[in-house]
């Protein structure tokens, strides 16, 4: 009997932690860090940024949400819409190239309307197989622990469509129910890719329409 009890307190105090946590972030206005007692708010800027490395894990931890979508434009022109939903995204403030290869490239980039912390500045390292994959992973940030992830991309419908894929394993370095941030995550992931679908066949329509070809 008293053990009963003891799971039951258990239970109703979980379930009021995660009931509190969702409501304070409801009510944390867009783009504003929601402040736990005690905690810093104050974000770096990119001239003197306090980062620090990401964490490695090993990869049966690394825990992967991912979406897809089937885009009605080729590859050629899915892959340049990708590459430009970066500057329009609107979860990212900025994003700035800070070294150049050659199909890699490191990126300063912050991202913003963030779950609890509002917003962080990473390093990212890029690396790309062209019209194939791009595949990314955080070297440094003042919030975030550990970011990485993929963007697959796959013809179909012989050539004429284009199935792209992201996923990503995120860790921001704060006690968020793992079910609540992984819908969270998902979200972000159906958002982005809904954009990049009206992007590239908006984009493919004009294309198809003027007889010219993207460069």
């Amino acid at each position: 009997m008293n053990s009963y009890l003891i799971r039951s307190a258990k239970i109703r105090v979980t379930v009021y932690t995660t009931t509190a946590l969702v409501l304070l972030m409801g009510l944390t206005p867009p783009g504003q860090a929601f402040k736990f007692p005690g905690q810093k708010t104050s974000v770096p800027t990119s001239e003197s940024p306090n980062m620090i490395d990401a964490v490695e894990k090993p990869a049966s931890e690394k825990h992967r949400v991912q979406s897809k979508i089937l885009i009605k434009a080729p590859l050629d022109v899915v892959w340049y819409s990708v590459h430009e939903e970066r500057k329009h995204d609107p979860d990212i403030a900025y994003s700035k190239i800070i070294e150049q290869g050659v199909n890699e490239q490191k990126l300063e980039q912050k991202f913003c309307l963030l779950p609890v912390i509002g917003s962080a500045i990473c390093l990212m390292h890029h690396t790309e197989v062209p019209n194939q994959r791009i595949d990314y992973k955080l070297l440094k940030s003042d919030h975030f622990k550990a970011m990485e992830g993929s963007w697959i991309f796959t013809p179909a419908e012989n050539g004429k469509a284009t199935v792209l894929e992201l996923s990503t394993h995120l860790d921001m370095g704060v006690p968020v129910p793992k079910m609540i941030f992984n819908n969270l995550t998902q979200k972000k992931l159906d958002k982005r890719l809904a954009h990049i679908k009206e992007m590239a066949e908006s984009m493919h329509s004009k294309v198809a329409a003027s007889g010219s070809k993207t460069e």
